[in-house]
């Protein structure tokens, strides 16, 4: 969601399908015209897993631009970004020209909301089907403008600052592993789960190692209840 360094994209990073670019040009164009009228608030939701992802190159000098006009903002990610160096030094700018900056294990969809007027809700990704399938939508209804923010502020209270310079602290490493034994409790695939939280499965394999090795568990089932029952997840297998 953020360029890399210098504006420059990854080269690892496969170019768009065509239908997709078209998406993400018109997207580009919504949020520019909505940045020009945004005056107190911008709320950013990234879920873009360990790398940002390319397709709006534009979010840092928008961003930029609406701090040094006094707008506050703050940003949302997962936390699988506080392991890659690219986005803590777009993170590490950003807040120092006061920008407010917190993970969260897994993120609702990508959501971009100024003040109290205006959400945009990005193209889908490969999406494919009828022609406008993987368009950008405005969205000024008051009502669905408001469940947003609403969403957003639950997600926000519950998520961990990030500091670009310090050390991941225990409650972010703890929360990131409870999800990960959440979602094997509730039969996902290391892929799947993977995938839900932005990480790569060789990482997603290495955390459930080290949570069997932390519960001395001899299976993934058992290190499942044993954490359940300790209360640090929910149940899945609750006593009737």
């Amino acid at each position: 969601m953020f360029e890399h360094e210098g504006g420059r994209a990854d080269p690892a990073d496969p170019p768009p399908p065509a239908a997709d670019a078209a998406g993400i040009t018109a997207f580009h164009a919504l949020v520019s015209e909505a940045s020009t009228r945004c005056r107190g608030e911008l709320l950013l939701v990234l879920p873009s897993g360990a790398r940002p992802c390319q397709s709006f190159p534009a979010a840092r000098t928008i961003t930029l631009d609406l701090l040094d006009r006094g707008v506050r903002a703050r940003l949302i990610y997962q936390h699988a970004i506080r392991g890659d160096l690219v986005t803590r030094a777009l993170v590490r700018e950003l807040t120092q020209h006061g920008a407010e900056v917190r993970t969260s294990a897994e993120l609702i969809d990508p959501l971009i909301a100024f003040d109290r007027e205006t959400l945009i809700l990005p193209p889908s990704p490969g999406s494919s089907g009828e022609v406008g399938m993987n368009s950008a939508v405005t969205v000024r209804d008051p009502a669905m403008v408001a469940f947003a923010r609403a969403a957003f502020e639950n997600l926000w209270n519950t998520a961990c600052p990030l500091i670009p310079d310090a050390k991941d602290t225990p409650p972010t490493i703890n929360a990131l592993k409870q999800s990960i034994v959440r979602l094997m409790a509730m039969g996902h695939k290391d892929e799947m789960v993977a995938r839900r939280l932005g990480i790569s499965v060789r990482t997603c394999r290495r955390h459930i190692a080290e949570i069997m090795d932390e519960q001395g568990a001899i299976s993934r089932f058992q290190a499942g209840v044993v954490l359940a029952r300790a209360g640090l997840v929910d149940d899945p297998f609750p006593a009737s």
